[in-house]
């Protein structure tokens, strides 16, 4: 009796471990390159209320297509002023856009599923992706 009791806790331990925990906001690792539709923008007035919204009308794609190691170009109508990166680490990347002569720091998170990008603002401000 106490060797089944035993071989079923240690089946059951098995299991449990082996069972992977799965969020919304967590659905595995990804890389930047591909095609991005917007879902959703933010722009704070200045008060901390800003709170992401809903894209509406037509939709608006990003494409980041790689150039060189950790390079690449931007493509698309969903923010149309940049035109190329360069990752600089897991959260940052150099971004290049025909406003400014200096490339612009934007900071990136990126799953298999979503992107969210976050110019530099002086309010907060972002856009989130997901992948086409």
């Amino acid at each position: 009796m106490k060797k089944i009791s035993l071989l079923l806790l240690t089946i059951a331990c098995l299991i449990y471990v082996s069972c992977k925990k799965t969020t919304i906001d967590n659905d595995g690792p990804g890389e930047v390159f591909g095609k991005w539709k917007l879902t959703e923008t933010m722009f704070d007035p200045g008060d901390g209320s800003g709170k992401y919204k809903k894209v509406t009308g037509d939709a608006k794609y990003l494409t980041l297509e790689k150039s060189a190691d950790k390079a690449g170009k931007f493509s698309g109508n969903a923010v149309p002023d940049i035109y190329a990166f360069r990752i600089l680490d897991s959260v940052k990347m150099e971004v290049f856009s025909n406003t400014y002569k200096m490339p612009l720091t934007y900071y990136y998170k990126v799953s298999a599923k979503s992107l969210l990008l976050n110019p530099p603002c002086i309010e907060g401000c972002g856009y989130r992706f997901v992948r086409e």
